[in-house]
């Protein structure tokens, strides 16, 4: 027997055309399962160095994270200074510091010293306490050093919680977190006046005006002082 001229294609079929494949269902092979990008990274023995390094730095990342994490919701350590939340503010100083800043302002001017309301924001290295107490910042007029002489007026709810609020600032000076924060030769007047706590600080060696030291002098005429302990 001869074979039929000319040979079949091999999906003809004897009878005819291909069978078609029932309605509503297509081929099997109509829609070829084409892995994903996920299943080929990981089913890919061979690891290209810039996967490599991707993988490297997700894992810094997620170390970074983690340390961060439990940094930030660890407990302070003790005489690290805390500061209120990014923006807020305390509270408006009242009529205690209104006073305190007269007493501060006629201490000056027996000294021959001048003073006036700051005029730019300040916020010295504090202690709890202080960082979220009303304030007012006062300023003693140097013509030789405008950026200084800049005397915080800290109101506290009553006498007794000025002075333990002074006492938490003397601390945290004297301990290592709160002394970095300050040049080397730095001095510090901190006295309690009433409900109120006057602080002020200033360094010899970045003082270009002779009567900073004038100012610390005078405002040691207030209220009870709280040394730092050394």
């Amino acid at each position: 027997m001869t074979d039929s001229w000319p040979p079949r294609a091999p999906d003809e079929h004897a009878g005819g055309p291909a069978p078609r494949p029932p309605v509503g269902k297509p081929p099997a092979d109509a829609f070829p399962e084409v892995p994903s990008t996920v299943d080929t990274i990981m089913n890919d023995g061979r690891s290209s160095p810039n996967r490599r390094a991707l993988a490297i730095a997700a894992a810094v990342v997620l170390v970074l994270l983690v340390v961060a994490a439990l940094v930030g919701g660890g407990a302070t350590p003790p005489g690290a200074a805390t500061f209120p939340p990014v923006g807020a503010t305390a509270g408006p100083a009242g009529a205690a510091a209104a006073a305190t800043r007269v007493d501060v302002a006629r201490a000056l001017s027996a000294r021959g010293l001048q003073s006036e309301d700051a005029s730019r924001p300040y916020r010295p290295a504090e202690a709890p306490a202080f960082a979220t107490a009303p304030r007012v910042v006062l300023r003693a007029i140097l013509p030789d050093d405008p950026d200084r002489g800049l005397i915080v007026i800290y109101e506290l709810s009553s006498p007794m919680a000025a002075a333990a609020a002074a006492e938490e600032q003397a601390a945290y000076i004297a301990s290592g977190v709160g002394r970095v924060q300050f040049p080397p030769d730095s001095k510090f007047v901190i006295r309690v006046v009433g409900s109120t706590a006057v602080f002020f600080t200033w360094s010899q060696a970045n003082a270009p005006d002779p009567r900073t030291a004038t100012v610390a002098i005078a405002l040691e005429s207030l209220g009870l002082g709280v040394p730092v302990p050394n």
